[in-house]
C-alpha cells in the first residue's frame, strides 16, 4: 500500500508539470576471431555481433525524471542458443529529487566502490557471464532512497526480487575442456578432479535457490567527500553475484583416491547452479596524493546458510596507484594494482570462477592518448598464486563525430587446471565500429 501511495503521489506531480526529453543511443557492429579455432562444442573461429542501446531521459520542473537505457545484442553464430540473443532493461526507473532527498523506483545499475578492474564492493547487481572476461551487470528492480548532507550522503536500497546471473551456454568455449575441478561432486562428495573426455555434452539441471537468496535483498552505503579524499562504507545482504556451479550428475570411473579423488567420465556432464545468500561489509577510498591517485578497497563476505559446500568467508583487498602525465596535447596514464584475497575453499575451474585469478595478483597498465582521436591501452595481469597471465591490448580511433573504431585482443596463459590456464585456448582479437547519436 505504501508503494502505491508513493506512485500515486509521483503521478500527481507528473501531471502538473511540463516534461522535457533528451534521447540518444548507439549501434555497435563487431566481430571476434578466436585463434585456436574450434574449442570443445564451439566450432566457430569467427563470430559477428550486433548490439544497440537506446537512451531516453524525460524530466520536469517538479523534480521528476524517467530514464530508459535498454541494451540489445545479437550473436547469431554462437553454438549455444541461449547466447544468440540478449536483451536487458539495464536502467528503467522513475526518479524524484527534492534535495536533500532522492528516490528511485525501477530497474537500475549500481556502482558501489571506487577501484577499477577488481572491485570487491560491487555486489548489488547480478551479471551476464557469457563472456567472463567482459561480464556485464544486469539491471536490478530496486527501490532506492538517498539523503545528501554537506560532505557526505547515505543511500539505502531494497531489491524485492533479484535477477539470476546468466551462465555460459552448454556449448560455450568458456566451459572446461580437459579437467574440471569442482568444489562439490554430487551432493555426498567433497571436492573432486574430473578428467574430461574429448567429446563433452554439458547440460544444466534446474537451478537451486537456498534460503530465498534472490528475495528481499537490501543494502546501505555511506559516501564521504572530503578535500582530496573520497571514502565509501557499504554493506549488502542478498544473493551473491556469482553462484556456485557444481557437478551434480556424471557417469564415472574412479582412477585415483589419493592424493585427491580423480574420475574419468562419460560425455554427459550435468551441472547445477546454486544461488545462496551472502552478507558483505566493506570500505573503499580514492585519495589525491600530489600527482598520484591512490585507490583501495577491502571487503569481507560471509555466506548465510548451513550447506556444507557453501564457500567459506572471503576477505578481498585491492590497492592501486595511478598517475597521468601531459606532454603538450598528449596524455599518458600509468596504473599499477595489487590484489590479495583470503579464501578457504578449494579451487573451482568453472568459468564463473575466473575471478580466482585475483587471489594473488599484480596488474600494470598504460593508456596513451597521442591525439584527441586516438587512444591506446596496454595491460598485463600476473596471477602469482596459480601462475597465469592475462594480456590485453586495445586501440580506439574517433573516425568522425559519433563514429568510433576499436581493435582489441586478449591472450591467456597459465598452468593446466588453473583459472587462466583452463581457458588458455581462448586467445582472440576483436574489432568493432560504433555509431553514437
Amino acid at each position: 500500500m505504501r508503494h502505491l501511495l508513493l506512485l500515486a503521489a509521483l503521478a500527481s506531480l507528473a501531471a502538473k508539470a511540463e516534461w522535457k526529453a533528451t534521447q540518444g543511443g548507439e549501434l555497435e557492429v563487431g566481430a571476434s576471431r578466436w585463434f585456436k579455432g574450434a574449442v570443445g562444442a564451439d566450432p566457430e573461429q569467427f563470430r559477428p555481433t550486433v548490439g544497440t542501446r537506446v537512451t531516453g531521459t524525460f524530466r520536469n520542473s517538479s523534480g521528476l525524471r524517467f530514464r530508459l537505457n535498454p541494451l540489445f545484442r545479437a550473436d547469431p553464430k554462437s553454438p549455444s542458443k541461449r547466447e544468440q540473443w540478449f536483451a536487458d532493461p539495464q536502467e528503467a526507473y522513475l526518479q524524484w529529487q527534492g534535495l536533500p532527498w532522492t528516490v528511485q523506483l525501477g530497474w537500475n545499475l549500481h556502482a558501489w566502490g571506487d577501484t577499477d578492474v577488481f572491485n570487491p564492493l560491487d555486489v548489488v547487481n547480478q551479471r551476464n557471464f557469457w563472456d567472463p572476461l567482459r561480464s556485464e551487470k544486469l539491471g536490478s528492480p530496486t527501490i532506492l532512497v538517498k539523503h545528501d548532507f554537506e560532505s557526505f550522503f547515505v543511500e539505502g536500497l531494497y531489491v524485492p526480487k533479484q535477477r539470476r546471473s546468466m551462465l555460459p551456454g552448454e556449448k560455450s568455449r568458456w566451459m572446461p575442456q580437459n579437467v574440471y575441478r569442482s568444489r562439490s561432486v554430487g551432493t555426498g562428495f567433497g571436492p573432486g578432479r574430473i578428467v574430461l573426455p574429448s567429446l563433452i555434452r554439458y547440460q544444466y539441471l534446474d537451478p537451486v535457490e537456498l534460503d530465498s537468496a534472490l528475495e528481499h535483498n537490501f543494502g546501505v552505503r555511506f559516501k564521504f567527500r572530503l578535500p582530496g579524499f573520497d571514502w565509501t562504507v557499504a554493506g549488502f545482504d542478498g544473493a551473491a553475484p556469482t553462484p556456485m556451479v557444481n557437478l551434480r550428475q556424471i557417469t564415472a570411473t574412479a582412477t585415483s583416491l589419493v592424493p585427491e579423488l580423480t574420475f574419468v567420465v562419460d560425455p554427459d556432464i550435468w551441472l547445477q547452479a546454486t544461488w545462496y545468500r551472502s552478507r558483505m561489509a566493506g570500505t573503499s577510498f580514492v585519495w589525491v596524493l600530489g600527482d598520484f591517485l591512490v585507490k583501495g578497497a577491502t571487503a569481507v563476505s560471509k555466506p548465510k546458510g548451513e550447506r556444507r559446500d557453501l564457500p567459506p568467508r572471503t576477505w578481498e583487498n585491492v590497492l592501486g596507484l595511478e598517475r597521468t602525465l601531459y606532454l603538450g596535447d598528449q596524455s599518458l596514464t600509468a596504473l599499477f594494482q595489487a590484489t590479495w584475497v583470503d579464501r578457504q575453499d578449494q579451487l573451482d575451474t568453472s568459468s564463473v570462477s575466473l575471478g580466482r585469478m585475483f587471489d594473488r595478483a599484480f596488474m600494470g597498465g598504460l593508456r596513451w592518448a597521442p591525439t584527441e582521436r586516438l587512444s591506446v591501452i596496454l595491460s598485463r595481469l600476473r596471477d602469482t598464486r596459480f601462475k597465469g597471465d592475462l594480456t590485453h591490448a586495445e586501440a580506439s580511433w574517433k573516425l568522425a563525430d559519433g563514429w568510433n573504431l576499436k581493435l582489441a585482443g586478449d591472450a591467456l596463459s597459465g598452468a593446466a587446471e588453473t583459472p587462466l590456464g583452463t581457458y588458455a585456448d581462448n586467445d582472440r582479437a576483436l574489432a568493432s565500429v560504433t555509431l553514437k547519436w
